[in-house]
């Protein structure tokens, strides 16, 4: 009975995520904003949120396959996955609600809600990505593709999003960190470097290394078009970042692969 229990809210919450995020629109995405928000990427780049969405009902169809009901993966993960995807749906509704910069009916505070919900958003994915790194064995070709690559790409996103949703925020409250906008853009890009190389350094699977790693790149791909007309400073960083945390996954996996034909030996 929980396990049918979970299962359906797995399923349920992640079509939620879909209907909800047409009532999103165009909120928060000020990748074509004239005012120099430094930050954030590229209008473009949040087409991400199609692929979180489609991977995220991939796996809520999975995991109700009879011969997936009763796996211990589903039981660890199962209660994060529906927990980040009921405050998914809430986080889309509350942008929604909150307009767009510019408008009329514009209400910052409900920007600031949606920080909050992010944070609680990054902590249960955390807890999914912490659940991977301790698997007993390598997962199967299927695992990878319909339960590690979704959450990866989730959690990934969200740690670029809670500082890129964190700057909105702000910025909706009338504070660009100006005349020093671009400064604070590079430090934010640095402790993004940071966090990403770390991660990078905590995972055990190539797979999910590499799919992490793609998605930090993606982000900063589209901060360094949002900054080309913007900030040289800034686009540059991107680069720098987007370099360093490639390296890291390129030693990081190096050392593993070493590793493993060492073992064999």
């Amino acid at each position: 009975m929980h396990d049918t229990f979970r299962q359906g809210a797995v399923l349920l919450l992640a079509l939620s995520n879909i209907v909800s995020s047409f009532w999103l629109g165009n909120s928060l995405d000020q990748g074509t904003d004239p005012t120099p928000v430094y930050f954030l990427p590229f209008g473009l780049t949040f087409a991400i949120w199609g692929v979180i969405f489609a991977s995220q009902l991939a796996y809520g169809v999975y995991q109700v396959l009879p011969s997936q009901r009763q796996r211990p993966i589903h039981r660890q993960i199962g209660g994060w996955v529906a927990l980040n995807a009921g405050l998914t749906t809430l986080w889309n509704l509350t942008a929604g609600a909150a307009g767009q910069e510019g408008t009329a009916g514009f209400q910052p505070l409900l920007v600031g809600v949606t920080v909050f919900i992010l944070m609680v958003m990054l902590f249960a994915l955390t807890r999914v990505f912490m659940v991977f790194h301790a698997l007993p064995q390598r997962p199967t070709r299927r695992d990878h593709g319909l339960i590690l690559f979704p959450f990866t790409v989730f959690f990934a996103w969200l740690n670029v999003a809670m500082i890129a949703n964190t700057t909105a925020a702000l910025d909706a409250f009338g504070f660009r960190g100006d005349p020093d906008g671009a400064l604070w853009a590079v430090g934010m890009l640095a402790v993004a470097a940071i966090l990403a190389s770390v991660m990078i350094a905590y995972t055990r699977q190539v797979g999910v290394a590499l799919t992490y790693t793609a998605v930090i790149v993606w982000a900063l791909v589209g901060i360094f078009i949002n900054n080309l007309d913007r900030s040289f400073l800034v686009s540059t960083a991107c680069v720098v970042v987007a370099l360093i945390v490639v390296v890291a996954a390129w030693l990081h996996l190096s050392r593993g692969l070493h590793g493993r034909v060492q073992a064999g030996a």
